[in-house]
């Protein structure tokens, strides 16, 4: 009977204190789980960024080759010198080295080509005939006097006028070939590959490469950043290995995607290439070198702004949690742009004001991250957002 009993005292006494917690009868210091972490909300610069890592190139090459015009590095057109009914280039001279700076219309090579130069001759020789048969059927035609007459010699005019005519552009096709027994730079640019040597034969393909002395970075850039890039943005570009901080500008934005991972693979990212012209290139940048990518898409300047882990809500109804003598207090608030770091802050809140981003128990347990860095800290009751959302 007395083990009764005293279960049941022990019982009213564990219930009389759930009560007394519940009801708040216990210190806050005692109550409390964890303590609020705030930022102060401040006048700052408010910016959405799509950051990625390309290579830098020269915004142009050029492949020469002797008796054919400058073509455009990989593409698809034949930059080879024509070796077959136009023979062979011996190289005379090389006038320049791999890394030389050169500028438009300087001679960098020259060359020979005896079998060319005897086709010229005799087309020169076609010619003549052609045209000394073109006269021959002409004068025939103006001499007939029948209509059988006419209509044989009529025939025999066209075919000496055709004849005349396609001698005639044979011999200007020769003698453009024969006139590129130079090397000749089509702009300003860099030497950046010399596969000649005087003396030797040059080869079927490019004789020479140049490149642009301008240059451009292009980076892929992923599916969820690529709709808020536009032409004509502007870009932060930094070249490590030359320690430079360059500028640029969104000049060319891929129409098709392409995948890092194997086709058909579900774990692919799906990613863009997107072009950046650099502005005033510093002499120590060369191609190849790695750079990393910084397109401002939405900035706001000097507004009022607080830390994205603040915000809570949804679009059209967003709040924040001020503490005001250690007691959050739920405000609301107007936004502009939205970022994963920062929100800009229209109305609702001043300059001072301590907002809670977290809690310290939240700390503990590993569901936060650092202030301001991007919405980490999960507050109750609080939503999500798109980063980079402006709204009116």
């Amino acid at each position: 009977m007395k083990l009764k009993v005293l279960a049941i005292v022990l019982l009213l006494a564990v219930g009389g204190a759930a009560i007394v917690v519940a009801g708040g009868g216990l210190p806050k210091s005692a109550a409390a789980a964890s303590n609020y972490l705030t930022s102060t909300a401040a006048i700052a610069d408010v910016s959405d960024d799509v950051a990625a890592t390309g290579a830098v190139a020269a915004s142009t090459g050029w492949d020469l080759a002797f008796g054919s015009a400058p073509t455009t590095s990989g593409s698809s057109s034949d930059s080879s010198s024509a070796a077959g009914s136009t023979g062979t280039w011996t190289v005379t001279g090389v006038k320049v080295k791999v890394g030389d700076t050169v500028a438009a219309k300087q001679v960098l090579a020259t060359a020979s080509n005896t079998i060319l130069a005897a086709d010229v001759v005799a087309a020169k020789n076609d010619v003549t005939s052609a045209h000394l048969q073109f006269n021959a059927a002409q004068q025939a035609y103006d001499d007939a006097t029948t209509d059988n007459a006419i209509s044989q010699t009529r025939i025999g005019l066209l075919n000496a006028t055709n004849a005349y005519a396609k001698a005639r552009a044979d011999l200007a096709t020769l003698q453009q070939t024969a006139a590129r027994a130079s090397l000749v730079a089509p702009a300003a640019g860099i030497v950046t590959a010399i596969n000649i040597t005087a003396g030797a034969d040059a080869p079927s393909g490019a004789a020479m490469t140049i490149d642009s002395t301008s240059y451009q970075v292009t980076a892929d850039v992923v599916e969820s950043d690529v709709s808020s890039i536009q032409l004509a943005q502007p870009a932060a570009v930094t070249v490590a290995a030359i320690g430079a901080d360059l500028t640029g500008t969104v000049t060319a934005i891929a129409p098709t995607a392409a995948s890092s991972g194997s086709s058909g693979s579900s774990s692919g990212v799906v990613s863009y290439a997107v072009t950046i012209a650099l502005g005033s290139p510093p002499k120590a940048l060369r191609a190849g070198m790695t750079a990393d990518i910084t397109i401002t898409t939405a900035s706001a300047n000097g507004v009022l702004a607080v830390p994205a882990a603040a915000i809570r809500g949804a679009a059209g109804n967003y709040s924040v949690l001020v503490l005001t003598n250690g007691t959050p207090e739920a405000r609301v608030v107007t936004v502009g742009l939205m970022t994963s770091s920062l929100v800009e802050i229209k109305s609702g809140l001043s300059a001072g004001d301590q907002v809670v981003i977290g809690t310290s128990s939240q700390q503990r347990t590993g569901t936060t991250t650092n202030a301001g860095g991007g919405g980490g800290f999960v507050v109750p009751d609080g939503g999500g957002f798109r980063g980079g959302v402006r709204n009116p």
